[in-house]
């Protein structure tokens, strides 16, 4: 029954039915959360005696003062009676307020960020109405309701838009601003009547006000998490099409809209695949993808009818952006687009199950990029993704994807590489678990069951195990409910000849790279897959514990465990099975030699094996090899040389690099040819970079010819390779064209190329200019407010020492550029590059006498990987070195 009203919600008309129905199908995840919160009794939400129902807020910005007026209506349910209703307000000054109509008092708490309106008389249970007028403040930084300065033909321009997740609604209006406390929102705002006004549904009425004003009604949200809504004013274009109903649309500042092209061609396609996949229609009339110059400490937010993206994130300009740029593009579309359902329409009960929003999403972005642009191999791509989270997750200060979230200040640092990559690795390793189309049809269920209501992670476990029949709960506990990376050992591989199989000794252990972690002994049910080179049947079993476990697979030869990289573990091969994959490279497919280069990698650093492994397997890996492969080979490369600064040895090392990464860049050529791939492309930025980095000569000189010739004609460099050949010409600049490349900057003619500018120099290697890049990053009037805290930061990839004493001294002028999102882990950003063991040491001391206690684990986590590549440095690299002494020549 709850299934068929679920469908039901494909008409818009239909949504109030729809929702009310969800009432009772979301009543046992309601449930579910309450026991949940009732156990964390430090847990600081709301009261539970009043729940919204719904708002009406107008709102009236000063574009002179950067402040706004309000009014709003909330409508709510008294559960039990009570003299006071409590809600969440930060920033706002209530000038009056009623309930019922009469008067009451405002008790504006900001250090709770709390408005408790006060009544004289008890309020009994029922539906009761609360009216205030109030004003607020539009914020520099992207949080709450924020502005926007940007350049222009005409001279600067302003917009406005809205950031609200995890908790920042409560900026624009009083209001129950937290996930699990849906309602309906209808928005008006008074603006000039030049602008143009967006918010998450339709325009319902214009009507013209005095002064030159206009008021614009927008129709009701569904019901939705206060989190969902938006609001964006300015001098704005718009581009649209209406496919199956809804009306897709691309909105940017005014003049750029045909650049939001590909973002509305990719929403348009992408919409009827997720209506399929989810089994639930979008539901509402309209889906705007807004573009918003700028930066934050996000690239996206999915609000539900007005994704907002700040501009890098969706539009391209053909003149500077590159074929990574497109593809970057079409998969944060799909990620925000899959948030429309998982988030919006079904949404976490609490922060400490964010993963479900974003694990989930950045796993459908993936999925719907392979059926869409299977050329990108975005399967490949992710498995980037996947091991920068086993990387983080290999240390005592990880965390389980689901974790204890008290608070919003603790809700804005759980937005990390464990909630996003892990997340969306351990949803492919269930996926391939139970198989694709039984999740699938988990996932519908899950969805028809609690549409418009809220869910935690023991929800989806159990849609997904009815669906499947597969005892997934087990694998899946293990996997969200603790931290870590389990590790396979192969121990042995013999073939049973009279059988032609392959039998594999393998046990468990974790993946560990410091003495806290190897210390905690953690067990999981790990589904392992296995194949022999050359045979297409693949070997399933589940391994648990310590103890040895054999394996049969079918053939006889060299034996690839976890098969097409599905699982989220790390592998280690003794020296005879190592050897017999190695001399098999070229029977590999892609993703199982991406694999084994990633563990080798990894498991060198740690010492779990020989360091010289993943050498050894750079050498099988041709020019003309999976491009994503040959970049990944290039990056592992580099950041080997990164670690080798100031070591005797480290020429001997580039020089490797360099002979291994050279002919693959001559090969390919630094002109673009007709039909080649975007991965070739990007590859050819990426050696480009990685060799001018290495000190290659002929690299360093061709890309500097290039820039003259880019100086003379814009036209004669692609914008394949401009922003990477801009980066070298900067990283190696001299007093002279550092200057110069400000200047361009200054004289941009669009926020995309002064962002080319402006990010190559944050690469400049000489410390004088580096320290002056950080004073002009900080204060010259031509550098956007919302740029300068990336800037800064960007400084520190290569001089982060010189950084941290800017930060120490300039602090306050940079915290106040810092918006909740990346308040708290900024510091350690700015130094997270360093080998200086004392660095470390010097931002633990700032974070215990500077930082709230929330943010230990997130500065712990760049404290002991600072600290672990130190001593990779110290114990790892002479084993590189002998191994480099036993290869040369």
């Amino acid at each position: 029954m709850t299934r068929h009203l679920a469908l039901a919600c494909a008409s818009v008309l239909a949504l109030s039915a729809c929702q009310n129905a969800s009432e009772n199908s979301g009543a046992a995840s309601s449930t579910k959360s309450d026991d949940l919160t009732s156990a964390s009794q430090d847990r600081d939400i709301l009261p539970a005696s009043a729940k919204p129902v719904s708002y009406e807020i107008t709102i009236t910005p000063n574009l002179e003062t950067k402040t706004f007026t309000g009014e709003a209506t909330l409508v709510f349910d008294v559960v039990n009676e009570t003299d006071q209703i409590i809600v969440n307000g930060l920033d706002l000054e209530v000038v009056e307020a009623r309930i019922d109509g009469a008067p009451v008092e405002a008790d504006v708490q900001a250090d709770s960020q709390r408005i408790a309106f006060i009544s004289a008389a008890p309020i009994a249970t029922g539906q009761h109405t609360i009216t205030t007028s109030y004003s607020g403040i539009i914020y520099e930084q992207s949080a709450g309701l924020f502005h926007v300065e940007y350049p222009a033909k005409d001279g600067e321009q302003l917009m406005l838009a809205s950031q609200f997740e995890p908790g920042d609604a409560r900026r624009l209006a009083p209001m129950w601003d937290e996930p699990g406390l849906k309602a309906t929102f209808k928005m008006s705002v008074i603006a000039p009547e030049e602008m143009s006004v967006i918010s998450n549904t339709p325009v319902a009425r214009t009507t013209a006000e005095e002064n030159g004003q206009k008021r614009i009604d927008f129709e009701p949200t569904p019901k939705m998490s206060s989190y969902l809504l938006f609001l964006g004013m300015g001098d704005l274009s718009r581009i649209s099409q209406v496919e199956d109903g809804v009306e897709h649309g691309v909105v940017t500042k005014a003049g750029d809209q045909e650049k939001g092209r590909f973002a509305l061609d990719s929403s348009v396609a992408l919409l009827p695949y997720f209506n399929d996949y989810f089994g639930v229609p979008y539901p509402l009339e309209k889906l705007d993808h807004i573009a918003v110059p700028g930066a934050g400490g996000f690239g996206a937010m999915e609000n539900w009818g007005a994704i907002m993206y700040f501009e890098s994130a969706l539009v391209l300009d053909p003149k500077l952006s590159t074929p990574r740029d497109k593809q970057r593009v079409f998969g944060v579309v799909a990620h925000e687009m899959a948030h429309q359902w998982f988030g919006d329409l079904v949404t976490m009960a609490w922060w400490n199950d964010l993963w479900l929003n974003e694990g989930f999403a950045s796993w459908m972005a993936s999925k719907s990029t392979d059926n869409f642009h299977p050329a990108w191999n975005p399967w490949l791509r992710a498995a980037g993704g996947r091991n920068r989270a086993m990387s983080i997750d290999s240390f005592s200060s990880t965390h389980p994807i689901v974790q204890n979230v008290r608070n919003i200040e603790e809700a804005n640092l759980a937005f990390d590489a464990i909630t996003y990559l892990k997340g969306q690795a351990v949803i492919r390793m269930i996926e391939a678990y139970v198989g694709e189309d039984a999740f699938r049809e988990g996932v519908r269920a899950y969805m028809h069951d609690h549409a418009y209501g809220n869910t935690t992670t023991a929800d989806l476990w159990r849609a997904l195990e009815a669906a499947s029949d597969a005892p997934i709960r087990d694998i899946a506990r293990d996997f969200t409910t603790q931290p870590g990376v389990p590790l396979i050992n192969v121990s042995s591989v013999v073939c049973d000849d009279a059988r032609d199989v392959s039998v594999v000794t393998l046990s468990q252990g974790r993946f560990a790279a410091d003495e806290a972690s190897k210390a905690e002994e953690l067990v999981w049910q790990v589904p392992v897959t296995a194949t022999t080179v050359g045979n297409t049947k693949t070997a399933r079993t589940t391994i648990s514990g310590a103890q040895l476990q054999e394996m049969k697979v079918e053939g006889c030869g060299a034996v690839k465990i976890n098969a097409a990289e599905t699982s989220y573990f790390r592998t280690n091969y003794e020296a005879g099975a190592f050897d017999a994959l190695d001399s098999s490279w070229t029977s590999l497919d892609a993703a199982d030699q991406l694999g084994l280069l990633n563990d080798a990698y990894a498991l060198g650093q740690t010492g779990d094996a020989p360091y010289g492994r993943f050498l050894t397997l750079s050498q099988n890996v041709t020019t003309d090899a999976e491009p994503l492969i040959l970049s990944n080979v290039a990056a592992n490369l580099s950041a080997i040389d990164q670690l080798y600064t100031g070591r005797p040895s480290r020429e001997a090392f580039a020089a490797f690099a360099r002979e291994r990464l050279g002919p693959v860049l001559d090969h390919l050529g630094w002109e673009k040819a007709s039909g080649e791939s975007d991965n070739l492309a990007s590859l050819r930025a990426s050696l480009i970079g990685t060799l001018a980095r290495l000190g290659d000569e002929a690299t360093l000189n061709e890309a500097h010819r290039r820039f003259a010739l880019y100086e003379e004609n814009p036209d004669a460099v692609g914008a394949d390779i401009l922003r990477t050949i801009v980066s070298v010409v900067a990283s190696n600049a001299d007093e002279a064209m550092f200057e110069k490349l400000f200047k361009r900057a200054q004289n941009a003619s669009s926020p995309l190329e002064q962002r080319l500018y402006l990010f190559a120099l944050t690469g400049v290697r000489d410390e004088t200019l580096a320290a002056k890049a950080l004073e002009l990053f900080l204060t010259a009037d031509d550098v956007p407010t919302q740029l300068r805290a990336r800037l800064i930061s960007g400084v520190g990839n290569q001089h982060p020492e010189l950084v941290w004493s800017f930060y120490i001294e300039r602090r306050a002028d940079v915290d106040a550029l810092l918006d909740p999102l990346s308040r708290h882990g900024y510091p350690a950003g700015l130094v997270g590059s360093s080998l200086n063991v004392e660095t470390a040491d010097q931002l633990e001391a700032f974070a215990k006498d500077n930082l709230p206690a929330s943010a230990g684990a997130a500065i712990a986590r760049t404290v002991n990987r600072m600290r672990y590549r130190a001593q990779i440095r110290d114990l790892r690299l002479p084993e590189l070195d002998d191994w480099l002494a036993e290869h040369a020549g």
